[in-house]
């Protein structure tokens, strides 16, 4: 995984997030186009309750649309952990800390734990495997791999793939940015 800074100007609804993003990403140790990645595939960098639900179980909240675990006893602040959901700092903190960092975690055991599945799925792209383990799961993502099949195979519309696209298209539009003129 490509630990360049997130700058991505041709992406403006996530790029509006970028410092937030690179520290919170510095923060939880892991990439920061990591985390763009998952803003961009969730809201596209809009700060939202997930559309077509009523605040509540279930509901997405904020930049990360997160789901699990949330405190919704205030409807008008979802928490996870004392932390407040829309708020987009403390929203980015959390997908970091809480969920990125332990899936980046598995992804790497499992790439030295089990190399023909990681070769045969991802091929020494971990990241592939965060963001499948984000929609659907680590325990989905171990599943899969047990029965020999994609990891994306588990995610809503072929959310590792999709994010995994977009992971790669920051990388080089952060890479590109990085460049002197």
């Amino acid at each position: 995984m490509d630990f360049v800074r997130f700058n991505a100007p041709d992406s403006p609804g996530v790029n509006q997030w970028a410092s937030a993003i690179n520290n919170e990403a510095a923060i939880a140790e892991i990439p920061p186009c990591l985390l763009a990645a998952v803003v961009s595939r969730e809201t596209g960098g809009q700060n939202i309750l997930q559309h077509g639900m009523a605040p509540g179980p279930g509901c997405g909240v904020g930049l990360t649309q997160i789901t699990s675990g949330v405190d919704w006893s205030d409807i008008h602040d979802p928490r996870l952990h004392g932390y407040h959901l829309m708020d987009p700092g403390q929203n980015l903190y959390v997908a970091a800390a809480y969920y990125l960092a332990p899936l980046v975690k598995d992804a790497n055991r499992l790439s030295q734990t089990d190399i023909v599945s990681y070769k045969k799925f991802g091929g020494g792209q971990m990241a592939y495997y965060v963001f499948a383990g984000y929609n659907a799961g680590w325990g989905a993502v171990q599943e899969a791999i047990a029965r020999g099949i994609d990891p994306d195979a588990y995610t809503t519309n072929h959310y590792a793939s999709d994010t995994f696209r977009r992971y790669m298209d920051f990388v080089r539009a952060s890479h590109a940015a990085a460049r002197p003129k």
